[in-house]
């Protein structure tokens, strides 16, 4: 069952360390996507903040995890006021490296009516998260319990990262977002794969029939450690693992903004299953804590407290 993590009880959990990518999210909502060439005149404009690896952070945070986090951000403006940010979501900031003469990254996204999105990253200190600046980090990847990955820092880096857990019996959460082919061998390392229907076709390198998304997932964990989770939108989300094959519904929920939902989900899975929480009730968690996100606008603002998913899901039948 779903597990609620006091305050009090946070510095006796297990150890999250998310490594990755925190950006400035500039947004356009507009009625629809923009077609190539086509110029919407209407824009309602808002400032927000974002990167996978910090809504991954802020989504275990907020979840009861007890999370550092390990991000490179420019020397501007933005910088302090992200990690006043993360500090009010109970991050541990001390491995965050403030970059003179870069910018911090900055996501240009525009969201249609229906909630859909697109997305355009200027990666700016992201990039920098890479070579000595990894070096300072490995001690603390070693004494954490989980590592969380995600694909907007360098790729060599994620790679590193990967190899390194897998020596010290750290483990490896993988989201391979963006969507980049993963070698096999690196794959293998991987104890928990999380990945949506894009990334699943690039990582199978075909395209593929969701209609069976159980098939889909069994034959990736064939090259993964442990678990497979396919997160499918609307229709839900799929687990596979030795033990088990099973889908899991989604919450029927008026969508307002779909960003970030995908990172919620990870973050607030993480929480509850480095805690020993039984895999399908961590996944059900997970799912309500994405439900909630997409009926607020923005990424990280959209991202609930523990409190409020578990009395989501009291309210909500799967």
């Amino acid at each position: 069952m779903v597990i609620y993590i006091s305050n009090d009880e946070m510095e006796k959990c297990k150890k999250i360390v998310v490594v990755g990518s925190t950006n400035v999210d500039l947004i356009a909502r507009v009625s629809h996507l923009p077609e190539p060439g086509e110029t919407i005149g209407d824009a309602e404009y808002c400032l927000s903040y974002g990167g996978k690896g910090a809504n991954q952070a802020i989504a275990a945070a907020r979840s009861g995890g007890h999370v550092s986090f390990i991000s490179c951000l420019g020397d501007d403006a933005y910088a302090d006021t992200l990690i006043t940010s993360f500090v009010d979501s109970g991050i541990d900031v001390d491995y965050i490296q403030k970059c003179v003469r870069h910018s911090t990254g900055i996501a240009f996204i525009f969201v249609a009516e229906n909630g859909e999105n697109c997305i355009a990253v200027a990666p700016g200190a992201n990039n920098l998260l890479r070579g000595e600046r990894m070096d300072t980090i490995l001690p603390v990847i070693k004494e954490a319990d989980a590592l969380v990955l995600q694909l907007e820092i360098p790729y060599e880096s994620v790679i590193s990262l990967i190899e390194y857990a897998h020596t010290v019996d750290t483990k490896i959460i993988l989201n391979p977002a963006p969507a980049k082919q993963i070698p096999s061998y690196i794959l293998e390392k991987v104890d928990i794969l999380i990945l949506n229907e894009t990334e699943t076709m690039l990582i199978a390198g075909q395209s593929l029939d969701f209609s069976e998304p159980i098939g889909i997932a069994r034959s990736l964990l064939r090259r993964v450690g442990q678990v497979v989770i396919l997160t499918l939108g609307e229709k839900g989300s799929v687990i596979v693992s030795d033990e088990m094959e099973k889908q899991i519904p989604s919450y029927v929920v008026n969508t307002v903004d779909t960003t970030g939902a995908g990172d919620t989900f990870c973050g607030a899975f993480v929480a509850q299953w480095v805690e020993g929480v039984d895999l399908q009730d961590c996944v059900q968690f997970a799912t309500a804590a994405a439900a909630l996100s997409v009926t607020r606008i923005g990424a990280q603002v959209s991202i609930p407290y523990q409190k409020e998913v578990i009395e989501f899901m009291r309210n909500r039948i799967l």
